[in-house]
């Protein structure tokens, strides 16, 4: 089941000082990436091609291991094999290391690099496969690694395994996830695939849950010597380009030039997706944004909580109060006129009026004060869900959060709602669309 999805010219962008994530708008001309974008890939699979590549065999030998430690089989034997005689060639995706559940800015990087690659196989460029590589690390890419499961409060929990005892991750997420009908389903899920080393529990999950043809998981060490790690993306890839048949890295910025490899490989953008749940999109209507002036910055919370809000309860009171009992004194004029002077019925009419419109003011000011609770609680968990602490949500929130909440066929209705050669950021709404 495909989800509804909404264009908006927005792009994720990382400040300079802080490296910190955040939402730039687009110029609204930019929309799909043209049909000759794809063009470069097919040059450069000709000149890999023609480079007579063969892997070195104790890397392939680790990623054969690799691959019978993460469940692969022979399909994914088959794969790498093929990779290690040159007779295919690969769409890296890297993921982050040391980091066992699958954020979803990684999910929409694996999503880009399946349709790339089959993008490329029905242009007859050759074998093209994704390869799923953990080469990311979260200290040099200036982040915490969070892989953040959202409460129903509304409060974020770094969910992520980084290594250690397995026995208590499971304990520390049994008591934070929230529980649906699909926990048990996705516990097992976790439980079949956790290891000690966050790196294999993701590839099992990886080759689990994206059981694609055409694609593999290697680890981080097959850049190179497995005794010597490399520091830096860009010279841990410019290794694993040396010893693998690159084509494409799903990669933002433009194109690096790879030393030492015969052919450098091309960047391909990732998507940027938020995905909306049906309270948030309720919460939306509610106070009447939309979701692109969220994501964007141009809605400020605090000019939300009383949007809907009379903005001077007691001032709208004094009017009515000073109207009224102008109304009341014309009425007594006129019933003076006529020689009928009820002096005391007035009187007690006016201590009623001004009894009760005094009443009726504290309740409306309490009831504007609950309100605004209200609205700051929903908007703060509005924020939260698409904006967790200040930054996209595809860079904070696992995939194992909506998985736990829309169960096996999440996964299967995002890739048939997203569109990877679209560059604007895709709104998918997760509630069935209303009648």
């Amino acid at each position: 089941m495909a989800y509804r999805v909404r264009k908006v010219p927005l792009t994720a962008s990382r400040t300079q000082r802080s490296g910190s994530g955040t939402l730039a708008r687009l110029p609204r001309r930019r929309g799909k990436l043209p049909a000759r974008a794809l063009a470069g890939f097919q040059t450069l699979a000709r000149k890999l091609q023609r480079a007579d590549f063969k892997m070195r065999p104790d890397l392939l030998e680790a990623g054969n291991d690799w691959l019978n430690r993460a469940g692969g089989t022979r399909r994914h034997h088959d794969i790498l094999n093929a990779l290690g005689r040159g007779e295919a060639m690969a769409v890296v995706v890297p993921w982050l290391r040391q980091g066992a559940l699958p954020r979803m800015d990684e999910v929409l990087r694996l999503v880009a690099g399946l349709w790339l690659a089959k993008q490329l196989r029905n242009r007859r460029v050759g074998r093209v496969v994704t390869v799923l590589w953990p080469g990311l690390s979260a200290d040099e890419e200036r982040e915490p690694g969070v892989s953040a499961i959202v409460r129903r409060s509304g409060e974020i929990d770094d969910a992520n395994f980084r290594g250690g005892d397995v026995k208590s991750f499971f304990e520390d997420l049994r008591a934070n996830l929230p529980g649906t009908g699909f926990s048990p389903w996705l516990m097992d899920q976790l439980t079949r695939a956790s290891d000690a080393d966050p790196d294999l529990f993701k590839a099992r999950l990886a080759l689990r849950w994206f059981d694609d043809e055409e694609f593999i998981s290697l680890p981080a060490t097959q850049a190179g010597d497995m005794l010597a790690p490399v520091q830096g993306f860009d010279k841990r890839l410019a290794r694993l380009v040396t010893n693998l048949p690159v084509l494409a890295v799903i990669r933002e910025g433009p194109t690096v030039p790879t030393p030492g490899a015969a052919v450098s490989p091309l960047f391909f953008p990732s998507m940027g997706a938020s995905l909306i749940e049906g309270k948030v999109e309720a919460w939306l209507e509610k106070f009447g944004v939309s979701v692109e002036d969220v994501l964007s910055g141009d809605a400020r919370q605090d000019s939300l909580v009383r949007r809907q809000l009379p903005k001077d309860i007691p001032a709208i009171f004094s009017v009515f109060k000073e109207r009224a009992l102008a109304e009341i004194l014309r009425l007594e004029l006129g019933l003076n006129e006529l020689g009928f002077t009820p002096e005391a019925d007035i009187k007690k009419a006016l201590d009623a009026f001004d009894s009760g419109s005094d009443g009726l003011r504290a309740r409306a000011v309490a009831e504007a004060a609950r309100e605004t609770e209200i609205n700051q609680r929903q908007l703060a968990k509005l924020y939260q869900y698409l904006l967790p602490d200040g930054r996209p949500q595809q860079e904070v929130v696992s995939l194992v959060h909506f998985m736990n909440f829309y169960g096996p066929d999440f996964l299967h209705g995002l890739r048939d709602s997203l569109e990877a050669d679209d560059l604007r950021h895709q709104v998918v709404y997760l509630a069935s669309a209303k009648d």
